[in-house]
């Protein structure tokens, strides 16, 4: 049985991912810290032994290392590293990051991605950590009206982190026949207006942003022992060509 666990599962994008693993033969547990969002999307597999929901706010190292401890028994064979706040994205009113932000953006990104895996690896086959374009290039001024305000500089910086901390984990792990892989999201239609994607159209080779259905492939590729076998310590770049220019 592929048993794989997700974090930050009642996202937009969480959401979308949990119901089309569970369509490739997964079993999901998922974490999320709304007990009502996670029972909603139970509702959804009533009649279904496929999905489970874990309610958790991850605040510390020590709230990982209990979760961990609790949940061992699960015998999680994949790891899908999706966590985030909005609250780790906040700036002072002049646009400056304080060190809360950054903190709580490498808290999730770095920190939790790190532990859960050293915590399950027991059992794990593969990870995957869900990373942004901003964690390989920095930010194109011409896309925001408000400088970089609405792309705040501490989430870049986490997600470069984060690819590193795919590399480091998958050498490491090799021994333990782990695979550890990161993916790069450009920008996923669903949060913004019309007048931003007319202004990312126009700064990306596709002309378009993707959409949520184009991230479930690559992530269920990299996830997948036999789609994947030969590939750890990679950054799967999903992006309409963003990064090349």
């Amino acid at each position: 049985m592929k048993h794989v666990l997700i974090t930050g599962g009642t996202g937009l994008f969480g959401n979308a991912i949990i119901k089309f693993l569970i369509k490739n033969d997964y079993k999901v547990t998922f974490t999320t810290t709304s007990e009502e969002k996670g029972d909603k999307l139970l509702t959804e597999f009533s009649n279904s032994s496929m999905l489970n929901c874990l309610v958790v706010k991850f605040t510390s190292e020590s709230s990982i290392d209990k979760f961990v401890n609790k949940n061992k028994k699960l015998q999680f064979t994949h790891l899908l590293n999706n966590a985030r706040t909005l609250e780790g994205l906040k700036l002072k009113k002049n646009g400056v990051a304080v060190k809360k932000s950054f903190q709580l953006e490498f808290f999730l990104a770095v920190i939790l991605a790190y532990k859960l895996t050293i915590g399950f690896k027991n059992s794990l086959k593969s990870i995957v950590n869900v990373s942004s374009i901003y964690g390989i290039v920095a930010p194109n001024k011409a896309l925001y009206l408000d400088g970089y305000d609405s792309s705040p500089i501490q989430y870049g910086t986490a997600k470069s982190a984060q690819i590193h901390l795919t590399k480091e984990l998958a050498v490491r792990l090799a021994p333990n026949n782990i695979r550890v892989n990161s993916i790069s999201f450009g920008g996923i239609e669903g949060r913004v207006d019309n007048a931003f994607k007319k202004r990312y159209a126009n700064l990306v080779p596709l002309e378009r942003m993707i959409k949520i259905s184009e991230i479930l492939e690559p992530i269920l590729f990299l996830l997948d022992e036999n789609k994947s076998s030969a590939i750890t310590g990679h950054n799967l770049i999903v992006d309409g060509g963003w990064c090349s220019w």
